[in-house]
């Protein structure tokens, strides 16, 4: 055996067995006595790519592909150091390659389907992945990744079972066990997700794990009484860690969860999204980062102000339909707008945004390589529409990427980030002392603080009977997501119903069953005698739920938390909404909308005026239609409403001229 072969030997003999540095070692001698040698190179790059340096791996194993082009396994290898990168075209063009050379390497169709995925064509990665497994049934990563799409796209039933078909190959992988955690958490299976999380970190102790486990909250609550105690274990838990001193590397790897759900308790919840931003903030100083053109007060420069819009939901998405009229409407001498987006497969609201954004820039779905993406944009101004719906935006929201950064209402709740600086919310929405809620300073604007354009359809709107319903009931819709619906709610359900022996309340399914099945569950228990008249339909297009709106007799919004998008699609139609102003900003949407259109009919000023502003829209049908009639003509403020954009311009306007000590 040559000197080399048994340098080569020695340094994989250590690689193998995790004995990294002195495999590096290893392959550096090598290297050093023949730079050339294809497989040192390439083997250093695997090296390198395992110690996070994906830009070492790109550069050793590249020279590996130029010296010998035809090895497969380099290619395959050459994308995966790629995809570290956030480079997803190249790692594909890649793994092509690779598959192109050995068309069965089922490694190949699993890390090319993952990049697809990354660029959002999730129907090709899928395929690819049943093309890997066909070659490789014993394959658990293939099974991981499939998975994990599943429960991308809400089937989470058929997620845990490609998870649990996984952990059968490879039952002491902690990370099959953490993502088939996730997915029985969005089930609300939640004590066998804890026992997932739990079973994870005993193979792999991380301090993530303790976290994830602790962030775990009901997403139908049974009570009153179980919001408080979740909201007090959570509290606790957090306090321990915070004791415990925990270490992250990257929260949005290891964590990727937000505190969802806290919004919808109906309490305050500044102390525990601060406690929780503080933890991470510690935990993981670098969250915190600063952008170079933010380390200085900015000085003034001529020229438009630069402003970014970044969101995971700029796509067919409730948030883009809130907020995408804003971004085409800032004046374009005032402003050049960027927005940022995270990978999407085509979508006519993704592609209404490129055209009319002056920038379009693709996140990649990795923080470091994302707040570079944003950073280098050199931002006057970066506004978040939600804070608190995807990971990847919370765990942004902690760097310091523009002088002025700012959240608006698509998710209404504080975060307790300190790098935050303003709430831009709606003026008509917030109760008194509002600034209590907030880490962030308040800003309370005039006019809905969106710019939303009314609905219009070519086709005719479906009737009662299209929609599977019966005509000669009285309808009360309340089509909300299932988290929504507080426990509190249910008592007036209930009592609607009851006084209303030809009343149905009509749900809408939600993406999970098991959701559906808790909440109905739960109304059931709580009204066995009305429940028989509670429909739940399947899920609708939009075209078919502003239907089912307009064929309602009313809406009802629910305690606690009020509809937004829904309640503009339902005004738009003239369908009246029976509201009641809660304690906090995101219970007021409806009533905001109210008071914006100067009607007061339908907000009820306690739980009992509720129920009896609901039975009268229901059985009174003259009354209905002239609510209906001032609804329809007082509902043009509502929409494509400039005003509200020039108070947003001229607030910004001020807010960078201050962060310039202007």
């Amino acid at each position: 055996m040559t000197a080399i072969a048994e340098l080569l030997r020695q340094a994989l003999e250590h690689h193998q067995a995790g004995r990294l540095k002195e495999a590096g070692e290893l392959y550096q001698r090598l290297l050093a006595a023949e730079p050339a040698h294809a497989e040192g190179l390439h083997l250093m790059g695997v090296l390198a790519n395992q110690v996070g340096r994906a830009d070492l791996a790109v550069d050793y194993i590249g020279r590996a592909v130029d010296i010998e082009p035809n090895s497969a396994i380099y290619h395959n290898n050459l994308g995966q150091a790629l995809m570290a990168l956030g480079r997803f075209d190249a790692a594909a063009a890649s793994f092509r390659q690779a598959l192109e050379l050995h068309p069965t390497l089922a490694e190949g169709y699993g890390n090319l389907a993952m990049a697809l995925q990354q660029q959002g064509k999730t129907g090709d990665a899928v395929a690819l992945l049943r093309r890997a497994l066909e070659l490789k049934p014993d394959f658990p990563q293939a099974h991981n990744n499939l998975g994990n799409i599943l429960a991308a796209r809400g089937r989470f039933d058929a997620a845990v079972e490609h998870y649990d078909r996984a952990l059968a190959l490879a039952p002491n992988d902690a990370e099959l066990h953490v993502n088939r955690g996730s997915a029985l958490q969005s089930q609300g299976k939640l004590d066998e997700a804890v026992a997932s999380y739990r079973r994870a970190y005993a193979l792999r102790p991380d301090d993530a794990l303790l976290l994830r486990a602790a962030l775990v909250l009901p997403i139908v609550p049974e009570s009153t009484g179980a919001i408080d105690q979740a909201r007090d274990r959570l509290a606790d838990e957090i306090a321990a860690l915070d004791r415990r001193g925990i270490t992250l590397v990257d929260p949005h790897k290891q964590v990727g969860l937000t505190c969802f759900h806290l919004a919808y308790h109906a309490r305050d919840d500044l102390p525990l999204q601060r406690a929780i931003a503080a933890l991470y903030a510690k935990a993981c100083p670098s969250l915190c980062m600063v952008a170079p053109h933010c380390r200085a007060p900015a000085p003034p420069r001529d020229g438009p102000i630069r402003i970014g819009f970044a969101s995971h939901f700029f796509r067919t998405h409730t948030i883009a339909r809130l907020f995408q009229g804003l971004i085409a409407r800032l004046s374009r001498q005032r402003f050049h707008v960027t927005v940022f987006a995270t990978p999407s497969g085509p979508d006519p609201t993704r592609q209404a945004l490129i055209d009319v954004a002056d920038a379009f820039v693709e996140l990649p779905v990795d923080l470091a390589a994302a707040r570079g993406r944003i950073a280098e944009r050199a931002l006057d101004v970066l506004v978040y529409p939600d804070i608190g719906m995807s990971p990847l935006t919370y765990f942004l929201a902690f760097a310091r990427l523009a002088p002025v950064q700012c959240l608006s209402w698509g998710h209404p709740d504080t975060t307790g980030i300190a790098n935050l600086d303003y709430f831009l919310s709606c003026d008509a929405m917030e109760p008194d002392g509002a600034q209590a809620h907030y880490g962030e300073t308040l800003v309370r604007l005039p006019g809905p603080t969106v710019y939303y354009q009314r609905p219009v359809f070519d086709a005719r709107l479906k009737s009662r009977s299209e929609l599977g319903l019966d005509a000669t009931t009285h309808l009360y819709v309340c089509p909300q997501s299932t988290f929504k619906f507080h426990p509190v709610f249910d008592a007036v359900l209930a009592e609607i119903l009851r006084r209303d022996p030809a009343g149905r309340l009509v749900l809408v399914q939600g993406p999970d069953p098991h959701i559906d099945a808790q909440l109905i569950g739960r109304l059931t228990r709580a009204a066995p005698d009305v429940a028989p008249r509670i429909v739940l339909l399947p899920a609708l297009n939009r075209t078919d739920f502003v239907a089912l709106l307009a064929a309602s007799d009313v809406m009802l919004d629910p305690l606690h938390y009020s509809g937004g998008n829904t309640s503009l699609e339902a005004f738009s139609v003239g369908t009246p909404i029976v509201t009641w102003p809660g304690a906090f900003m995101r219970a007021r949407h409806t009533y905001g909308f109210y008071r914006l259109m100067g009607l007061d009919d339908c907000v009820a000023r306690d739980v009992a005026d509720y129920v009896a502003i609901a039975l009268r829209l229901g059985t009174d049908p003259v009354w209905r239609a002239e609510v209906s009639r001032r609804i329809q003509a007082a509902s043009a403020v509502l929409y494509e409403n400039d005003d509200t954009v020039q108070a947003i311009e001229d607030f910004l306007v001020a807010a960078v001229a201050r962060a310039r000590g202007g």
